[in-house]
Formats: C-alpha cells, structure tokens, sequence
C-alpha cells in the first residue's frame, strides 16, 4: 500500500519537507492528576521486580508461551530472563529517572507562625515559578 498523501515525489522541496516531519514530535498533553489522590499515593507499595515479572511470566500463556519448569526439571532461561530484564527497568526508573515538578504562579499559600507579638497568619500568592524535583520509589 503507497502513501503519498502531501508529498511531491518531482519536487525536491515537497521531499525535505516530507523528511522534516518525520522528525516532528507530536505534543503531548499531561493529564492532571487531583490533589487528593497525589495524597493517597503514599498507600502505594512501591515498585516490585519480583512481582512484576511473576504477572508478566503468568500471563505469557496469553500469548501462547508455555510457562513453568521445562521437562527436564529446570526453570526456563525466558522466565529468568523476563526476571532479569524487569529487575534492570526497575533499577533504572528508581535510581536514574528524575520527575520534575513546577507550580504554577497565582498558587495561594498559607502560612502561619508566630514572635514575641504573638501569632502570626500569612496568606499569599506565588509570583514566580516555583520548582522541584521527585523520585519514583
């Protein structure tokens, strides 16, 4: 099947520019996740290789892939592997990845505290903004 669809095989330019696009990466729009359930992600375990790949390898027979020992009493080098290969994905998300984080400005914040004059209230707004960074665990 040919797609020639906008490109102009005679015309040098029309070909660059069909090239260019390629390299064009499409915009990606976050989904903002609710403050409440930011929360709640300190319920969460964290992130378990060993589990990880127990649900992948009991799940190959989906795909038609035979699971357990081989008949010769061993445990299969693609379980092992499948192991392996989930214990390197999450060794790099949890020791090299990095999130990071802006607030936006017009953020209100509350602070309060208090001196020798007595306690003391602040409410306010976040003029620049504001950033950070977080680890995946």
């Amino acid at each position: 099947m040919e797609n020639n669809e906008g490109i102009d095989f005679k015309n040098h330019k029309s070909i660059i520019g069909g090239l260019l696009n390629l390299f064009k990466i499409p915009p990606t729009i976050s989904n903002k996740m609710p403050s409440p359930l930011i929360l709640a992600t300190k319920a969460k375990p964290g992130m378990s290789p060993t589990l990880i790949a127990s649900r992948i390898i009991e799940r190959q027979s989906e795909a038609g892939l035979p699971t357990g020992t081989l008949p010769s009493g061993q445990v299969s080098p693609a379980e092992i592997m499948e192991r392996i290969r989930i214990e390197e994905i999450v060794k790099a998300l949890t020791s090299e990845a990095r999130i990071d984080v802006a607030i936006q400005p017009g953020t209100t914040i509350q602070a309060t505290g208090g001196n020798a004059g007595g306690p003391i209230q602040v409410f306010g707004t976040i003029l620049g903004i504001g950033s950070g960074n977080a680890q995946i665990s």
